[in-house]
């Protein structure tokens, strides 16, 4: 009979999840993994199986986490108001003394592995699917109340606001200027 888990799994992927999303994929050692989670290497690797699977179900967990800020895109308003605001969470965010200016973890992992690591690779592409039909889905809405205006496609503005997002996160690493990330949101938000 196998002895019970005596760790918390979430807890312990929610920490590893942030050890690599500030040191990366290979900046990261099983053992800074056992260091960081309190968890013995044997209990890691029995649960979360080696480097690269405990990985991908850190990228699973920020997946699932990541999508709590799209609930304001959900919420009754203008959609142009509410798109400034889901905007201005992602700033905040980005530029915010929690994230340390690191950007965002897919974004991070498409950088260091999207080309080289086809499992990584699909999840990243997963993630952006996802991401851009959460936005199509929010652009149909104020498209039905009549409040998108210009020539592009709602598929075409779907992937430019995805582009966006991703962009904020990457700038604000290097380029902490609130008015720079704020300028490029304005262009977005012109499109409403």
């Amino acid at each position: 009979m196998p002895r019970p888990r005596e760790f918390d799994q979430e807890l312990a992927l929610d920490k590893a999840m942030e050890l690599f999303w500030s040191k990366g994929y290979e900046r990261t050692s099983i053992q800074d993994l056992v260091d960081h989670t309190g968890v013995h290497r044997g209990s890691l690797y029995d649960t979360f199986g080696d480097k690269n699977q405990f990985f991908l179900s850190c990228l699973d967990r920020f997946r699932q986490k990541s999508y709590q800020r799209f609930k304001i895109l959900e919420e009754p308003g203008e959609p142009k108001e509410l798109l400034t605001r889901y905007f201005d969470a992602i700033i905040d965010n980005a530029l915010g003394p929690d994230s340390s200016r690191r950007g965002c973890f897919i974004a991070n992992t498409a950088m260091e592995l999207g080309a080289i690591e086809p499992t990584i690779s699909t999840r990243i592409e997963a993630y952006s699917v996802d991401i851009e039909s959460r936005f199509y889905d929010f652009l149909l809405q104020a498209q039905k109340q009549n409040k998108l205006r210009g020539k592009h496609t709602l598929r075409e503005l779907s992937r430019f606001l995805v582009t966006l997002r991703s962009g904020l996160y990457v700038m604000a690493k290097t380029a902490p200027d609130r008015q720079m990330l704020q300028d490029s949101v304005n262009v977005a938000l012109a499109l409403l």
